[in-house]
């Protein structure tokens, strides 16, 4: 077992330096360190931490610092430390301990693998009980990673696809800018490839790029900086200086839009947590664009922008739609956004379109083509969000359009089908109560009788009353639940314990498990080899209205399949419809097969 050998304390002053230099590892071995004060923390790598303490004396900003924490180890290695500096920067980040994170270029550094980074990664939790112990830090790694702040955050490591996205993304806008030409950014990506992260981490690279050091160019600075990587240092100084020599210091206005109502309340209050020039007015909805004069902005979701058809109320598109002098019943969100910006960020697919509102893929790419904007295109491939990686997303791909011959077993991932639906409910209720963010979806097949018409308070009296009075929307096999209270920031409710969710409470977040129950809409065919829709069944009357057959079961099959990949660690299943839970057993390990108390 890899153990931390000690975290060592030491005055922050000259003092303290000569004490370093005497230790063995004081001048020739790689460390993590701690510079803080009560309030003030910087995190910082270095292969001679007593160079690197000199350095920072000098340094105006944090020369009055008190204390040196240094994490010494007899087996880091260079890629461990670069590692662990960026976890740590975003923990503390979120855990509250210090109020200030000196860092200006947190979690700037790509990431990358390196040899025995899943064990070295498993031995973090070594660090951070020593952190807790030495009063480094307030809360478990559990309790920080369970947070919205957390799993959004601006501090987040990119990996190496994500980063380069990022650099060309940076280097298109100021194109678009130097140019005078509108510009586009078209990001593609599936389920859990990081979009949101990508959009939030470039979001605060632009906002904080004035902050960066020109003497970082002189090379013998570099090597004390080393928290950015040179391609994102060089990019990011490139848009300081047209910053400052283009628009006279006027930083870029930005917004950043969400079409689900859902997951912008939960961004927005992770930028008014984050600070550090995220504020949460940079928020917004698509209806939104018309109220501010935006010079770039970023579109997450932009596969849920809507058009004319099945809206809960179409004033409001209307009236944004002739204010841009656009004909409503012939225009989209997606055309309002190409016209109120001067760069905008796509981050799209194609496959998570649930609703008949959704612009189609055809009706995106004709809106694209209609402004003849430059339009660079970029694809991310890597999965960051379930531990199954890769191989899970394509699978539950395969098996929603009945590709699959045989089953696969997830190695990394807990996969399982269930035939007693509340023995599913009740499991992912136990992991809800072990380690949180652990909640359980259906599709749209019960009417949603106990919707509430006002936004209900999270503390589960509601949900009470509901129980007390004998009310339910969900009714399989005499176990009866309630649906979702409210549409917004379910996952993170307290009464997401207790009720079941849906496609537009979930979509956007990332849950620990994840349970799906298919409903009564949804069932296969053996003779034809093909999943069938009864639309009597399917209870969404705005998605239904005016949509053709196929439209709906392509819908159907895009909601199974982005629930399914909501969860980092697992997933468990049930189907109301025999033959579908016949068919999904061919898949899917039956929970009945393994002991589940030794998931």
């Amino acid at each position: 077992m890899l153990v931390v050998d000690e975290i060592k304390k030491f005055e922050f002053n000259e003092c303290g330096l000569q004490k370093l230099k005497e230790l063995p590892k004081g001048q020739n071995w790689p460390v993590v360190y701690l510079i803080h004060d009560d309030n003030n923390l910087y995190i910082g790598e270095t292969t001679s931490v007593a160079a690197r303490m000199s350095q920072h004396l000098k340094n105006g900003e944090k020369k009055n610092l008190k204390v040196i924490e240094v994490v010494f180890n007899g087996r880091f290695n260079k890629s461990v430390i670069l590692d662990y500096e960026q976890r740590l920067i975003k923990y503390c980040s979120v855990d509250g301990k210090f109020k200030n994170i000196l860092n200006k270029n947190k979690g700037q550094q790509s990431i990358h693998d390196y040899y025995q980074r899943k064990f070295y990664r498993s031995q973090f939790t070594i660090l951070w009980q020593e952190m807790l112990d030495k009063k480094l830090a307030n809360n478990s790694l559990e309790i920080i990673e369970n947070k919205n702040i957390f799993k959004f955050s601006p501090y987040s490591a990119l990996n190496g696809e994500q980063n380069e996205i990022s650099i060309k993304v940076i280097n298109e806008i100021i194109d678009s800018f130097a140019n005078d030409k509108k510009g586009v950014s078209l990001i593609q990506g599936c389920a859990g490839t990081g979009k949101t992260v990508l959009a939030i981490s470039t979001i605060n690279s632009l906002v904080n790029a004035i902050n960066i050091d020109y003497r970082l160019l002189d090379i013998k600075a570099v090597s004390f900086e080393d928290d950015i990587d040179e391609s994102k240092r060089k990019t990011l100084l490139r848009l300081k200086k047209y910053i400052q020599t283009e628009r006279g210091g006027k930083a870029f206005k930005i917004g950043f839009v969400f079409p689900m109502p859902g997951i912008r309340g939960t961004i927005k209050n992770v930028f008014k947590e984050c600070g550090n020039g995220l504020v949460s007015e940079m928020v917004i909805g698509p209806t939104d664009v018309i109220k501010e004069d935006y010079d770039i902005l970023f579109v997450d979701e932009s596969h849920r922008l809507s058009k004319r058809k099945n809206l809960t109320g179409y004033k409001s598109f209307d009236d944004v739609s002739r204010s841009l002098n656009l004909e409503p019943t012939e225009t989209n969100q997606l055309e309002w956004i190409l016209k109120s910006a001067k760069h905008i960020i796509l981050f799209y697919d194609k496959t998570q379109s649930v609703k008949s509102s959704d612009i189609s893929h055809d009706e995106y790419e004709n809106t694209l083509k209609k402004y003849n904007y430059v339009t660079n295109e970029h694809i991310l491939k890597t999965q960051m969000r379930c531990e199954g990686g890769d191989t899970y997303l394509q699978y539950i791909k395969d098996v929603m359009a009945c590709r699959r011959k045989e089953r696969e077993n997830m190695d990394n991932y807990d996969f399982l089908i269930f035939d007693d639906v509340n023995l599913l409910v009740e499991t992912v209720r136990k992991k809800d109560n072990e380690m949180g963010l652990c909640k359980t979806v259906a599709g749209f097949s019960w009417d949603w009788k106990t919707k509430q018409k006002n936004k209900p308070k999270d503390d589960m009296s509601c949900y009470d009353l509901l129980v007390k009075n004998g009310e339910y929307d969900i009714l399989i096999e005499n176990h009866k639940y309630i649906w979702n209270l409210t549409n917004e920031s379910w996952v993170t409710r307290q009464d997401s314990h207790c009720t079941i969710g849906c496609i537009h409470t979930t979509q956007g977040y990332d849950m620990n498990y994840v349970g799906v129950i298919f409903g009564k809409e949804i069932d296969y065919d053996f003779n034809s080899n093909s999943i069938v829709i009864d639309l009597d069944n399917y209870k969404d009357s705005k998605v239904k209205a005016g949509t053709d057959k196929e439209t709906l079961k392509e819908l159907i099959i895009n909601t199974y399949t982005t629930i399914l990949a909501r969860g980092i660690k697992g997933c468990y299943v049930y189907a109301y419809n025999k033959n579908m839970q016949k068919y999904l057993k061919k898949f899917i390990i039956p929970a009945n097969e393994v002991t589940l108390e030794e998931q």
